[in-house]
């Protein structure tokens, strides 16, 4: 009965069935522990498995195919004691050696030998530096998120939330589970949550990868899910912060009412099945989480000027309007220390089902999440307001892998995934009919006339209070927005060991996407009244309301998969081969990989004069001709010099090339036309004839080990990257149409050379410690693909030479101490006790002093518009020759576990983030260097500017509101430049996990 119930959860659990898991290898050689001299004919098997092999004449055996995790080898031989190596780690695309020493034995009935592996701290057949953890290792840590671990990693920078690998731009990265990509290829960012109880390991290559990995320049992230064991095992892990309601402290800091709580079962169903599955629900109330301080204005602290509405918009503030009659409010209250409007809940599933039939084996495996979120960088501003507008999105990742062994050297594998995310936005009153969400008498009547819009579809006027608008209730904080996503795979891969010293391996796949999005202002309905219906509506008049639009119809009621507004359908494809040479002392890794892209991007016959059509404003047709696939061949070579078992050198050298953002060239017809018929800055600049980025690595290496317990890594590394995305500027032809418009095109050009070092303390008297410190100098002509929007538009000239790039972090580190008693150590206090504490530290990020007038800004604003149209602004220094302030966090985990019964152990624990509520700055004002000061008050901005405002809007009431919002919470700078200018507070989370 139970197996038929486990049957019936992996059933359930396949329509979210991800690609197969990533394999290594075993190799080792077998010998007699008293002469010396190999063993053929032993068998080497892992435990509960059916993988094995039989050592040769020389006493070498090989295992291939061996999925990523940690396995007891048993070693047999007739005359010989039986040897079980317990513990032993395989990690993928890795060689793990694992020799024997038997000895002879007459006794028929003597015990078997077991010995406890322990991981290398040398790898003397990796050719790059790479950074693994283990799931072991993520169990004891203090911190929750696969950024967050990568962020631990030598070489990586996490900055404003981006991932950056050796100063690459956050587009650069690769991210594969698996061994299966998980790009969005529209922002190429990671397209999908895996749960932290359902990772088996996580890579990060840096230096350089081999011919099987391509389609990224910077680094390489892998993630490696769990496969079910021969046992059955189960967990429960929940975890909250909710010990105070929102805007109460506890211990110090404040609750975010968040919980995790997370599942995990797995276990064979049969003797040659085995599955495993994870839940995750992630309910998070305040995902901003700010160092901020909650406030109160009201009526009659605020003498000089009451909270009266004076926005001259609103006719009813008008002394010369019958129907004068100003809003009075009775106060405006923010709560302390906890961030609303921004909030999120996810729920998870990853699963994994393995049929091993020995020579073949089928596997399927999927990761599936839904999320419901929602967030707004201005809720200082919108206390009044109760609407909120959530996305809702689906992911999902499946697929079905089939491999067949040939012989025991030799196997090939054959995958099918298919890939969906799909998201739309609701509304809390209208659900997803968009079409009510600005219906006046809709909002009326659900409301029961407490929300009343100044017109049949426009909302009331912003509350004007001291010159800040404030929401009313009702506001429509997000238009209208849906997008769908696609992918169909298919691979081959082939691995043969030919001979002792070589494994071949090769392969192909193609890839093709289904892109779709759209968004529109619930506005246009105003159209519809005035045509009469939305058939009458014209396009290009629906158009001017729409975002966009491509995949769809302008209205969004049908897909549209032909012509220029038609789903996009990028197609990639690629083939590699590579030989991975093993001899006593070299190691070589050479390979060859050719890259297909057929973005399905355009170019303009001549760029500078373009025919638009006047009827509906889009470029014409005739005008754009089809972009040729992209083909590229790159070679890709890596050395490894086992002096001995404890001393190794390394070297690597690769050609890398990628896509851009497909954001940056797929656009719509009417927003081409909008741009290139030219006349309007565009803080977003269209893009087309887009080229593949091109890097070059270098990367040299010492691994050396210290006594039984140390090692140490060291690592120095250049890399060169051409053709990254920037702007230009397009003038016209005499005679043309078109006026003067601003393209992103490629031209970028960087450097990053460095040296990053590794420790490493095997647990010795309890003490586990991983240290790791790099030091990088990353510089380019840009940062990103906007950073001189503004030259480009005042013609200026763009900068040649290398400059600091604003995400370069030279100093950068971690220490993680983990100190724990195991079983029946430490009495009955201590035992099973562990602590682990995290310290990570970096130097800041370049930045540019600057001054400005402030443009055009208002007296919400001012103090940070000059850093969005930086226009009006001009550098005091060399570009980003100023570092924001170090940074530092000590991060904790306590926790203690008791074994209830001999199977079932119950872990209590608490995790601190940020243990001593460190306040960082991790972003400034440009015009003052500072966190603290915007400027404007203090006069840097213009002191005219700062008189005027407060003489208009209230004196010193307008100053205290603005050095509460602006100042103390930063509401403005993260409003509009979307960072924060502190870290994360204080963190503090109780949990229980049940283990069976």
């Amino acid at each position: 009965m139970f197996k038929k119930v486990l049957i019936l959860l992996i059933v359930l659990a396949m329509p979210i069935l991800v690609f197969a898991q990533s394999s290594g290898k075993i190799v080792g050689v077998v010998k007699d522990k008293q002469t010396g001299e190999p063993l053929a004919g032993v068998n080497v098997v892992l435990q509960n498995t059916m993988l094995g092999a039989t050592t040769d004449i020389d006493g070498y055996y090989v295992i291939l195919n061996v999925p990523v995790g940690t396995y007891n080898i048993e070693a047999s031989y007739v005359g010989y004691r039986k040897v079980v190596v317990q513990n032993v780690r395989v990690s993928a695309s890795t060689t793990t050696e694992q020799n024997f020493e038997l000895e002879p034995t007459t006794l028929e009935l003597e015990e078997q030998i077991v010995i406890v592996a322990e991981r290398p701290l040398v790898e003397k057949h990796v050719t790059q530096s790479v950074s693994r953890v283990t799931t072991e290792e993520i169990e004891a840590m203090p911190i929750r998120g696969s950024n967050a671990i990568i962020a631990l990693q030598p070489s990586v920078v996490l900055q404003d939330g981006n991932i950056h690998i050796r100063g690459g731009r956050a587009e650069d990265n690769g991210y594969y589970l698996d061994g299966a990509p998980t790009i969005n290829p529209m922002n190429r960012v990671n397209a999908v949550h895996v749960i932290q109880e359902a990772i088996e390991e996580i890579q990060v290559l840096k230096g350089g990868y081999t011919a099987e990995f391509g389609d990224a320049n910077a680094g390489i992230i892998r993630t490696e899910l769990k496969t079910g064991g021969p046992e059955f095992h189960f967990s429960l892990d929940a975890q909250t912060d909710k010990f105070a309601s929102e805007g109460e402290k506890f211990l110090g800091t404040y609750s975010y009412r968040e919980h995790i709580i997370a599942a995990t079962a797995s276990g064979p169903i049969t003797k040659n099945l085995r599955f495993f599955i994870a839940y995750e629900n992630q309910d998070v109330g305040d995902n901003a989480k700010r160092f901020s301080s909650g406030y109160t204005f009201k009526y009659p602290d605020n003498l000089n000027n009451p909270l009266v509405d004076t926005n001259p918009r609103n006719p009813r503030n008008d002394p010369n309007n019958p129907a004068y009659h100003p809003d009075t409010l009775d106060a405006i209250t923010y709560p302390d220390g906890y961030t609303p409007n921004n909030w999120y809940n996810r729920h998870s599933v990853n699963s994994t089902l393995l049929w091993d039939m020995q020579n073949f084996k089928v596997r399927l495996s999927g990761v599936y999440s839904f999320t419901k979120s929602f967030s707004y960088r201005a809720p200082m501003l919108n206390v009044f307001n109760t609407r909120e507008q959530p996305y809702y999105n689906n992911n999902l990742l499946l697929s079905g892998k089939i491999t067949h062994v040939l012989n025991p050297k030799t196997y090939y594998e054959l995958t099918l995934s298919y890939y969906l995310t799909q998201g739309e936005r609701h509304d809390d009153w209208f659900g997803t009919d968009w079409r009510s969400w600005r219906d006046s008498a809709k909002i009326a009547d659900y409301t029961d006339g407490r929300v009343i819009y100044r017109s049949k579809w426009d909302p009331d006027y912003s509350y004007l209070i001291n010159g800040f608008n404030f929401l009313r209730d009702g506001t429509l904080l997000a238009g209208y927005s849906k997008n769908k996503q696609t992918y169909l795979n298919a691979a081959f891969d082939m691995v043969s060991q030919i001979t002792r010293n070589h494994e071949v391996k090769f392969g192909f796949n193609a890839r093709q996407y289904t892109i779709r999005q759209y968004s529109i202002s619930p506005g246009v309905m105003k159209e519809v009244d005035v045509y009469g219906s939305e058939e009458a509506v014209p396009d290009q008049v629906v158009a001017e309301w729409a975002g966009n639009v491509f995949g769809y119809d302008l209205w969004g009621n049908k897909e549209v998969d032909s012509g220029f507004d038609g789903a996009k359908k990028p197609v990639f494809a690629a083939a590699y081969i590579q030989d991975k040479i093993e001899y006593k002392d070299l190691i070589v890794n050479v390979g060859l990989r050719f890259d297909y892209f057929d973005t399905k991007d355009r170019k303009l016959k001549n760029p500078a004069d373009v025919d638009i059509d006047k009827d509906n404003g889009i470029v014409k047709p005739d005008q754009w001709i089809d972009k040729d696939p992209f083909m590229y061949v790159t070679p890709r070579l890596g050395f490894s010099f086992p002096v001995s078992d404890r001393t190794v050198f390394y070297a690597q050298y690769g050609k890398f090339v990628q896509t851009n953002e497909f954001n940056d060239f797929y656009y719509s017809s009417y927003q081409y036309g909008r741009q290139i018929g030219g006349g309007y800055f565009y803080l977003t600049p269209v893009g087309f004839d887009m080229e593949p980025i091109r890097t070059t690595q270098y990367e040299v290496g010492f691994r050396q080990q210290f006594g039984q317990y140390a090692a140490i890594d060291i690592a120095g590394f250049y890399k060169n990257v051409k053709g990254e995305v920037t702007t230009d500027r397009i003038t016209p032809v005499p005679g043309a149409e078109i006026q003067s418009y601003n393209i992103l095109t490629n031209g970028d050009f960087s450097t990053t050379k460095g040296v990053e070092i590794s420790f490493r303390l095997r647990r010795f008297n309890r003490l586990m410690a991983i240290m790791n410190y790099t030091y990088s100098d990353a510089e380019g002509t840009g940062s990103g693909q906007n950073s001189y929007i503004s030259a480009v538009d005042r013609l200026s000239a763009r900068p040649t030479q290398l400059n600091p790039l604003d995400y370069a972090q030279k100093h950068r580190g971690t220490v993680n101490l983990d100190y724990r008693f195991g079983k029946k150590d430490g009495g009955p206090v201590f035992e099973q006790f562990g602590i682990n504490l995290l310290y990570s530290f970096n130097s800041g990020h370049p930045y540019t002093m600057v001054t400005s007038s402030g443009g055009q800004a208002g007296p919400y604003d001012s103090g940070v518009d000059y850093m969005i149209d930086t226009r009006s602004r001009r550098a005091l220094e060399p570009i980003n020759n100023s570092t924001t302030p170090w940074y530092h966090r000590f991060d904790l985990r306590v926790d203690k576990s008791f074994d209830v019964t001999d199977k079932l152990t119950v872990t209590l624990y608490a995790r601190v983030y940020n243990l001593f509520n460190t306040k960082n700055v991790i972003n400034v004002y440009q015009i003052t260097g500072s966190a603290e000061d915007d400027g404007l008050l203090s006069g840097v901005i213009d002191p005219a500017r700062a008189r005027s405002f407060i003489s208009a809007y209230g004196g010193e009431d307008y100053v205290k509101m603005y050095e509460t919002i602006n100042l103390e919470n930063g509401q403005a700078y993260w409003h509009l430049i979307g960072r924060e200018l502190y870290s994360t507070p204080r963190q503090i989370f109780f949990g229980l996990k049940l283990s069976f």
